[in-house]
């Protein structure tokens, strides 16, 4: 296939493609425009695009969409990968990069950042699909970070993650061992699947399972913090409120009320004697408070406090069912991903693990060993109440038809759904609960404020 400047770019030809990214993007640019006819004129973004076609040539082209995302789809949809995609603006703003290379997890403002696990394996999985083979779509991804202003062709950065992937594999290491290498990065769930996969170098159902196990993870733990989001907004508000009340106004209450004395209900003298403490020492008050978030968040990065609370929320009936509805979905995802990928059952088990809280862990422990022992899946997870009534029955219609996998998969469906609707549920309830504990909170502060002023009037009456 020639390409737009009629260079011939072959499927496997990593240079020729890292050559196209430095200089084709800059002088083809403006070669072609690529918009349906039905948008043009009415879309107000403009992007700027390198993609990939199925042959393995690359093509410059401008693309009318509405963000990024549509870019994408659009391309898609033309059986277009994008390599690059640069946002020109719609009113002559500034280029803003948005590059789908990999700069070891930095993005172009050189700030540290975490390496994108999902992004790798999108652009691995494009490069693949196109026929570019697994060294050279790592150099191609590792070259892109050591481009440089008036390099004549990018260099590969050895010290980059990815640049140490593409040596490994160099040296003749599988792709598997070689992201084994560093856990705190990629999971095993990825390193077994591409191990699987090795067995006959078709790297491209691995990775394509992959990306979609990720995106349906994600849209769970989406939908459990979509679910949190207002009541924790509605939290921190009164929390200031309240904070506002009793740092601010009450000690000025205590001032009006210092010569009554004994004369003050109870209650109202304890909160007028925190209020003026408050208002005497600010800096010292500011600090216990600093102290106190300090330790709120130290606990919360502990393992064991997590853990605790976790045990908490699973003994709230509602609550409980959805949590163990979004845990069992990301188990039963990460089982059929794996046997998808022709991993025996016993060492699925042995890696989904490793994704669960203790308290199910030693629970899948022990349904590994029944397995092991010649059980059958279901009912070994069925004693150990990791299943569900409908699960289970998933689960023996895929051992009686021999789609243990599929089903397995239909299963997570079922319970990503059950979490969606139980986290509209929560959202619906928590979100007026707390804002009716709250309010009774702050008025009983209003109240004991303006309690010494109801007992004057009817003093003086």
């Amino acid at each position: 296939m020639r390409g737009d400047g009629g260079r011939f770019v072959r499927p496997c030809d990593a240079p020729a493609l890292v050559v196209v990214f430095e200089r084709e993007l800059e002088e083809r640019l403006r070669s072609s425009v690529y918009a349906p006819p039905s948008q043009l004129g009415s879309l107000p973004m403009q992007f700027r695009v390198l993609a990939l076609r199925s042959d393995g040539s690359t093509q410059p082209l401008t693309v009318d969409a509405t963000d990024a995302a549509a870019a994408r789809r659009m391309l898609a949809r033309d059986g277009l990968t994008p390599l690059e995609l640069t946002a020109a603006g719609s009113l002559g703003d500034g280029l803003k990069h948005l590059s789908l290379g990999l700069s070891n997890g930095r993005p172009a403002t050189g700030r540290a950042a975490r390496f994108d696990v999902d992004l790798f394996c999108q652009e691995m999985l494009a490069l693949v699909t196109a026929g570019v083979p697994i060294g050279e779509a790592l150099e191609t991804l590792a070259s892109k970070e050591g481009r440089g202003a008036g390099a004549a062709r990018p260099n590969v950065n050895s010290d980059s993650l990815l640049g140490k992937l593409h040596a490994r594999v160099r040296e003749g290491l599988p792709l598997s061992a070689a992201l084994a290498q560093h856990p705190a990065v990629f999971p095993s769930v990825l390193c077994e699947s591409l191990r699987a996969a090795e067995r006959t170098s078709d790297y491209g159902p691995a990775l394509e399972r992959f990306v979609r196990y990720r995106r349906l993870t994600r849209e769970v733990r989406e939908k459990l913090l979509a679910a949190s989001i207002y009541p924790m907004i509605l939290l921190g508000v009164s929390s200031l409120v309240l904070l506002f009340l009793v740092g601010y106004v009450v000690p000025r209450f205590a001032d009006v009320y210092a010569d009554m004395g004994d004369k003050l209900p109870a209650a109202s003298r304890v909160l007028l004697w925190v209020g003026s403490r408050i208002g005497a020492q600010p800096w010292l008050a500011a600090g216990g408070l600093a102290i106190l978030v300090g330790g709120i968040v130290a606990a919360v990065r502990s393992s064991r406090f997590r853990s605790g609370v976790m045990s908490v929320l699973h003994r709230i009936p509602r609550l409980r069912e959805v949590l163990a509805a979004a845990e069992f979905s990301r188990l039963y995802r990460t089982l059929a991903l794996l046997l998808h990928g022709g991993i025996p059952m016993v060492a699925s088990l042995q890696v989904a693990r490793g994704l669960l809280p203790v308290h199910l862990a030693r629970r899948l422990d022990a349904a590994q060993v029944a397995v092991s022992e010649g059980r059958t899946f279901s009912d070994s997870m069925r004693e150990q109440g990791l299943s569900t009534a409908v699960a289970d029955r998933f689960f023996r219609v895929g051992e009686g038809g021999g789609k243990l996998a599929e089903m397995i998969d239909r299963a997570a469906d079922f319970h990503e759904d059950e979490v969606g609707r139980g986290a509209d549920w929560l959202g619906r309830v928590i979100g007026p609960f707390l804002m009716l504990i709250m309010g009774v909170v702050i008025g009983l502060v209003v109240v004991l404020m303006y309690m010494p002023i109801f007992s004057l009037a009817e003093a003086i009456q």
